[in-house]
């Protein structure tokens, strides 16, 4: 009967108890897999359909966004599972799922397939493949561990990360393998970063320095933008970054407001105070474009996206305190994708929840 199923996760041989003949030890684990086979699960939708859709604004104002589904981690991917994996479960057991605990940034891939997840307390990165419904769990590299990884950008098929423990950034492969880390000494605590293709320059958000600082791929720093201050082009605890390969999106935490600039960091607009009514800000976190230029901020204090246009008039909001579709609870990062799906990390939640427009105008 070893040969018939080799050796499982515990490195013991099997064995039958009696006199049974090869023939029928051989016959029982054809019988096995026989009776196993209709035990794998074919692949379900990523997102399961809804009853009553969940659309912003409520009517009877004509709907802009709708609700697409939740990411709470591997089990949500309803990835296929074949009869072969089922019967090897039964022997080694089943793999416990990855699930999120607490998202903070999010980053997804140029062709819309891969997701990449910092998560801050599990000090660890998420690769999600959405294609082949894999979820890779990545902690760090050799001995080298993750400390506080906080921020993530695509850069073809390199993964940028930027550890705010560890004064760095580290660049991976798609399948979480470590290939280089630089920025020691340089920065001081980073807390986010874009990618700019046109420039090919990793633009990093230094929160501890009050800074920007830009990276080509190597490593190699090309320029700093900006300093601590009020006025625009200036920086007082800065967290997250965005840009639409022309401008800059920060999000300008202690100055309550975002700001956007150019390449180069000339100012081009900053909006936003410390208040309650629309358009102002408690705690700006995540900051991303959607293809029509408009600015869309999630706000960790308000549990809201807020979407503005370039000159910072807002458009709509929607997100209250909760953990119902739709409701937040200390939002973080933000992505939209080639698609315009808005991908939000819920990190009190500990779920990602997706959405998309069903109107021409946000």
């Amino acid at each position: 009967m070893t040969d018939c199923i080799g050796r499982h996760a515990y490195d013991k041989k099997p064995t039958l108890t009696g006199g049974w003949s090869r023939c029928a030890q051989i016959g029982i684990c054809v019988l096995s897999i026989v009776l196993l086979d209709g035990c794998g699960r074919a692949r379900g939708p990523l997102f399961e359909q809804i009853g009553t859709p969940r659309v912003w604004p409520a009517s009877p104002a004509a709907p802009r966004i709708r609700f697409v589904g939740v990411l709470r981690g591997s089990e949500d991917l309803n990835a296929e599972v074949s009869s072969g994996e089922s019967f090897k479960a039964a022997f080694r057991g089943v793999r416990p799922p990855i699930a999120f605990s607490g998202p903070h940034a999010i980053a997804v891939h140029a062709n819309n397939t891969w997701l990449a997840v910092t998560d801050v307390s599990l000090a660890a990165v998420h690769i999600i493949d959405l294609a082949n419904r894999t979820h890779t769990l990545t902690r760090g590299w050799s001995d080298e561990r993750f400390e506080v990884p906080v921020g993530a950008a695509w850069a073809g098929d390199e993964l940028y990360i930027v550890d705010g423990g560890r004064g760095e950034v580290i660049a991976l492969d798609l399948n979480g393998r470590h290939l280089r880390h630089f920025g020691q000494g340089i920065l001081k605590r980073p807390v986010g970063v874009t990618y700019v293709p046109s420039r090919d320059r990793l633009y990093v958000v230094d929160g501890g320095g009050h800074n920007i600082h830009v990276f080509d791929r190597a490593g190699a720093e090309t320029a700093v933008i900006g300093s601590r201050g009020t006025d625009c082009g200036q920086f007082n605890f800065p967290s997250h970054i965005a840009n639409d390969g022309e401008r800059l999106l920060i999000a300008d935490g202690a100055n309550a407001r975002v700001q956007l600039l150019s390449l180069d960091g000339g100012c081009l607009a900053s909006f936003g105070q410390k208040g309650d009514g629309a358009g102002d800000f408690s705690l700006p976190k995540g900051v991303a474009f959607d293809s029509a230029g408009h600015l869309f901020v999630a706000d960790a204090h308000f549990e809201n996206i807020q979407v503005f246009n370039d000159a910072g008039q807002l458009l709509m909001a929607w997100g209250e305190e909760g953990s119902e579709k739709g409701a937040f609870s200390l939002p973080a990062g933000l992505a939209i994708d080639g698609d315009d799906r808005i991908w939000v990390a819920d990190a009190g939640n500990r779920r990602i929840q997706v959405f998309e427009y069903v109107g021409a105008e946000p």
